[in-house]
């Protein structure tokens, strides 16, 4: 089984890191940092619908979207911003039109990290992404109650939700019939 977690957040070793990280020590995987690629958000030219293919010749069509692709499992991570997802994560999200239809039926996680408002919003933006790809949301998402970092160490709560998303996830896939974590 192939997971991927992808980290919208820009700071390192971030509150979103810790928790997906917590996620990925149930199921194994691979963490993403979007910020470690280079590319630019959508430019809403729509080559992709005629050509099948984005337009945009950077990291996100040269590496990323493969990744997406050969994911099984994708677990997209934000800080909240604005009662809503990292600018980082969104074009990232919004980089993704050109694979509709490609994402069908792949297993998504939606993990947040903020203070007390907009973890809502920025859990129904990932749940809506996972829709809009008719993928399979593992649960309704994982919220932890940090700002400075290294502070979501003080949510057990949130910590024990990461986890409980993994274990969802590797539910899901038995399900599904992907082969579990060490096959």
């Amino acid at each position: 089984m192939n997971i991927i977690c992808v980290s919208g957040s820009p700071r390192r070793n971030s509150n979103t890191d810790y928790l997906l990280k917590e996620a990925l020590s149930v199921t194994g995987g691979e963490l993403i940092k979007v910020t470690d690629y280079d590319f630019s958000p959508c430019r809403s030219c729509w080559k992709c619908v005629r050509s099948g293919k984005c337009a945009i010749d950077d990291d996100m069509s040269k590496m990323l979207v493969p990744m997406l692709l050969k994911a099984d499992v994708i677990v997209l991570g934000t800080p909240v911003y604005f009662n809503n997802v990292s600018a980082q994560l969104k074009a990232f999200m919004d980089r993704t039109w050109c694979i509709k239809g490609g994402l069908r039926n792949k297993i998504g996680g939606a993990v947040v990290a903020g203070r007390k408002d907009g973890a809502e919003g920025a859990i129904t933006a990932i749940n809506a992404f996972f829709l809009k790809h008719e993928m399979i949301p593992a649960n309704r998402g994982v919220h932890g109650r940090a700002f400075g970092q290294g502070e979501m160490i003080h949510d057990p709560e949130a910590v024990e939700s990461a986890r409980k998303l993994g274990e969802r996830i590797i539910e899901l896939a038995d399900v599904l019939g992907l082969s579990p974590k060490g096959s």
